[in-house]
This record gives structure tokens, C-alpha cells and sequence, in this order.
């Protein structure tokens, strides 16, 4: 059988098509499929679990647990800290905190407003 011209970008279109669909099914595997994220019942959940007792109230920080919010991690990296945090923070599986949960407290981290600045 004989090989036409159109063989090598007719595979090198295969390569891509699938390197797209993994890259899609990367993201989804990372970051999960959406989730309605809500801020209000992760808030609820911060204190619940006890993440204000070392991140503030308000995820701003204190003198045992670093600042979450405004702008945390990306998701799965934040989803990655919670899960197998390291340092002193315990590990909060999904038996304690699901998914949809950490979800929300993300979404309560996210929503955090800015620190004031002092005037010069």
C-alpha cells in the first residue's frame, strides 16, 4: 500500500485533537467540574471545622496560620494544601470536608476584600 502526502499531517492532526482532549480532561480532573460555589455556606464551614482558629475570622491571617484570601491558591493547588497540608496544619480529608464543601470555603477565601492600606 502506498502512502500518500496527506499521512503525516493527517496524524500530527490526530496528535493535537488528542493532546486537546487531555488537556480538557486535565482541567476537569484538577478543578473538578463546576461547582455553584457559595460563599456564605463556606464562612459557615471555616468556623465549623475550626479554619478560623489559625487563618482569622476573615482567612486575613495570624500569628498561626498564614493569610488565605483575597486571591488564595488556584483551586486544585488549594484543594492539594487542604488535603496534604504541610507544616503543623492537620489534613482535612473528604470524610471531614467534601468536596462541595472545600469548594464553598474557597469561594468565602476568594470573596475576601482587600486589606486597607495606611495612608503615606
Amino acid at each position: 500500500m502506498k502512502r500518500t502526502m496527506n499521512a503525516k499531517p493527517a496524524k500530527l492532526a490526530k496528535k493535537i485533537l488528542l493532546a486537546s482532549c487531555l488537556a480538557v480532561f486535565a482541567a476537569f480532573a484538577f478543578n473538578g467540574p463546576a461547582v455553584a460555589q457559595d460563599a456564605n455556606r463556606g464562612k459557615e464551614i471555616f468556623v465549623r471545622v475550626g479554619c478560623y482558629q489559625c487563618h482569622g475570622r476573615e482567612a486575613q491571617g495570624a500569628s498561626t496560620g498564614p493569610r488565605l484570601g483575597p486571591n488564595p491558591l488556584p483551586l486544585a493547588a488549594f484543594t492539594r494544601a487542604i488535603r496534604t497540608p504541610r507544616n503543623e496544619m492537620p489534613p482535612y480529608g473528604v470524610k471531614l470536608l467534601s468536596d462541595a464543601e472545600l469548594a464553598d470555603v474557597y469561594a468565602f477565601v476568594s470573596a475576601r476584600p482587600r486589606p486597607h492600606e495606611l495612608p503615606k
